[in-house]
């Protein structure tokens, strides 16, 4: 009986120890989900923590993309900032895209937010979903 839960012992360890091996490392340290509605240049969203537990890039997917401009949505341009809590926000970079996802790569431990500088025609901005990891 003994020599029967030993065996059973070691096959669960051994599987375990398999599954843990063979598991997917985290994507990212953090990640939200939210919208833009009716958003002009200038705006900034809310801000995050990076603490720079990873290596994961940083980055902003937007999807369902819209203007009040006619001829449809085009482009639209958002500029990174790291948040400074004395003098200017230090600019990290602007991408512009038409929607899609906007990568600013591996980032310092920070706390950061991104502005809509601006977008192809009309003057307010929609994004159906954004999706931010860092």
């Amino acid at each position: 009986m003994h020599q029967r839960l030993r065996k059973a012992a070691t096959m669960v360890t051994g599987a375990l120890l398999l599954g843990l091996a063979g598991a997917p490392s985290a994507h990212a340290e953090g990640h939200k989900t939210t919208h833009i509605k009716r958003w002009s240049p200038g705006m900034e969203s809310s801000r995050w923590e990076d603490k720079n537990l990873d290596s994961a890039k940083t980055t902003v997917k937007l999807s369902g993309c819209a203007s009040d401009g006619g001829g449809g949505f085009q482009w639209a341009r958002l500029t990174l900032y790291r948040n400074v809590k004395w003098g200017h926000d230090t600019k990290i970079k602007s991408i512009t895209h038409k929607c899609g996802t906007y990568t600013w790569g591996d980032l310092p431990a920070g706390t950061y937010y991104f502005t809509l500088d601006g977008f192809g025609s009309g003057g307010l901005f929609w994004a159906k979903k954004v999706v931010i990891r860092w």
